[in-house]
């Protein structure tokens, strides 16, 4: 079978090639968040925006986190759902979504947005309502995390594959990353997965594109937003040297 549809219908797909590496990516966050946020320990609130399966909010659960996430994929979140503890809340909603209407999930102390999700936003005016989201969302002294890898001009074509399984499940997903046309701030993503159980193989080929950003395009952007860097760290949550050069780094924002 093939679709051109994503895995966003297919979440145990999606959580099965994705959640091996949560943990440890979940700990730099934790190692940020001790930093620079007031509350960041046991009881503490976290928020996810487009949340997905809830990989991270699983390992963040089992850590004495109290969380909460949202996403625009009903099936997702009814996936997330049947693995999280009660005292989770999750909401049915986009990165644009005003934040009056996600009050019910309550003020965050951390909230994060890793792996490049936000540059499925591909406009500045998009991105800006987003973080105008956040800021209401954020606890007094809370901390938005945000991990993205900076656009140069000498990118390359990239490839990643990954292979997981779970139970008799087996996954192999191979990843391309195509440098934007001249004058674009488009990255095309195409996406190959296998999936194979005992009874046969479903195949999923899809694409998409994530909007780029240089250094100063995302100093501009947040120099017009409601929130401000406090560091630039490695994806293991050490934080650098602003003029280090990074292939992926987790951005530490606080509201002005």
């Amino acid at each position: 079978m093939e679709s051109g549809g994503g895995l966003y219908q297919a979440p145990l797909y999606y959580d099965v090639v994705n959640t091996p590496g949560t943990a440890p990516e979940t700990a730099a966050l934790i190692r940020l968040a001790r930093r620079f946020a007031a509350r960041s320990g046991p009881g503490s609130v976290w928020l996810e925006p487009a949340c997905g399966t809830g990989r991270y909010l699983r390992h963040l659960q089992s850590r004495g986190r109290r969380v909460r996430g949202y996403d625009a994929q009903p099936a997702m979140l009814e996936f997330a759902a049947a693995r999280l503890d009660s005292d989770a809340r999750l909401a049915t909603a986009a990165f644009t979504t005003p934040a009056e209407k996600l009050r019910h999930l309550g003020h965050a102390d951390v909230a994060f947005c890793p792996v490049n999700s936000l540059r499925h936003l591909h406009t500045d005016r998009d991105v800006i309502a987003h973080f105008e989201q956040i800021a209401a969302l954020l606890a007094d002294g809370g901390v938005y995390i945000v991990g993205l890898d900076l656009h140069v001009a000498e990118r390359q074509p990239d490839e990643d594959v990954w292979h997981a399984r779970r139970g008799g499940l087996a996954i192999t997903q191979v990843v391309q990353y195509l440098p934007p046309d001249p004058g674009s701030r488009r990255e095309p993503v195409v996406v190959e997965l296998l999936a194979t159980r005992p009874r046969g193989q479903e195949h999923f080929s899809f694409a998409y594109d994530l909007r780029t950003y240089t250094e100063r395009q995302w100093t501009a952007l947040l120099a017009r937003s409601p929130l401000r860097r406090l560091a630039t760290a490695d994806a293991d949550g050490r934080p650098v040297n602003g003029a280090a050069r990074l292939p992926y780094q987790l951005e530490v924002l606080a509201r002005r």
